[in-house]
């Protein structure tokens, strides 16, 4: 009897951790990646400066350097369907190097239907040095983005109606913003996600991207097992070009 009570136990605790960890869309740690290349599929770097995975701040903890030296530089992922009607997450860890100028993208997520590659869920560092997000009407500049150091940031998607939540560094900055040239796509959901500098120029800038997961709900899971490839919760990853305006 006592037997039977602890493997309840076991198979109730196990079943409880996984159903608080949801479903994790995609997770890269970019640790599998070869150095001084880009990230592997689905992954597309733009043809405009340099993205590549580097040994830093380890061999073992690798991550994704991209240079921009004028002409812009990023990389994008593609969903094969939108996600939509649900609350899902982003985090990643970001640092940016001394010596950049003018504001530059971070991260975008949006819609591949949106009109350009500045529309949706924005966020990126300001020409006065502040983490700043785009609240669908204007910019909104945050605290200062200190540099030379790792950050963390997070974005809620409340993808039911069409608002989002960020947090940097653990601290909430905002809440329940819309999304940046949203018309004709409420409802529609996100598929797509820029990092970085994907399709613009005028800025120079050396920025490190790791540990970008994307999950259902607004806790990271407890337990997320590094592979450089989508899970299977919606379906694989859409593998084309990365679109340069």
């Amino acid at each position: 009897m006592k037997y039977l009570l602890c493997v309840l136990l076991m198979l109730f605790t196990l079943s409880s951790v996984e159903l608080c960890q949801g479903g994790v869309i995609f997770f890269y740690d970019f640790n599998k990646d070869r150095e001084g290349k880009p990230p592997s599929d689905p992954w597309k770097p733009t043809a405009a400066g340099k993205v590549e995975v580097v040994n830093f701040p380890s061999a073992t903890n690798k991550s994704v350097k991209i240079t921009d030296s004028g002409s812009g530089g990023g990389m994008t992922l593609l969903l094969d369907k939108p996600i939509t009607g649900k609350t899902v997450s982003l985090e990643f860890k970001f640092l940016r190097e001394k010596g950049w100028t003018v504001a530059c993208e971070i991260f975008y997520v949006l819609n591949q239907k949106c009109p350009d590659d500045w529309s949706g869920i924005c966020v990126k560092d300001s020409d006065n040095g502040k983490v700043s997000y785009h609240d669908g009407a204007g910019w909104n500049d945050t605290v200062n983005l200190e540099d030379d150091t790792w950050h963390d940031f997070k974005i809620v998607l409340h993808l039911d109606k069409d608002k989002y939540d960020f947090y940097y560094d653990g601290k909430e900055m905002a809440k329940n913003i819309g999304y940046r040239n949203w018309g004709g796509l409420n409802g529609k959901g996100v598929d797509k996600f820029n990092v970085a500098n994907v399709g613009d120029g005028g800025s120079t800038f050396v920025k490190y991207f790791d540990d970008i997961i994307f999950y259902e709900g607004t806790t990271r899971p407890f337990a997320v097992k590094s592979e450089s490839k989508l899970s299977t919760v919606w379906g694989s990853v859409k593998i084309s070009a990365c679109k340069e305006r």
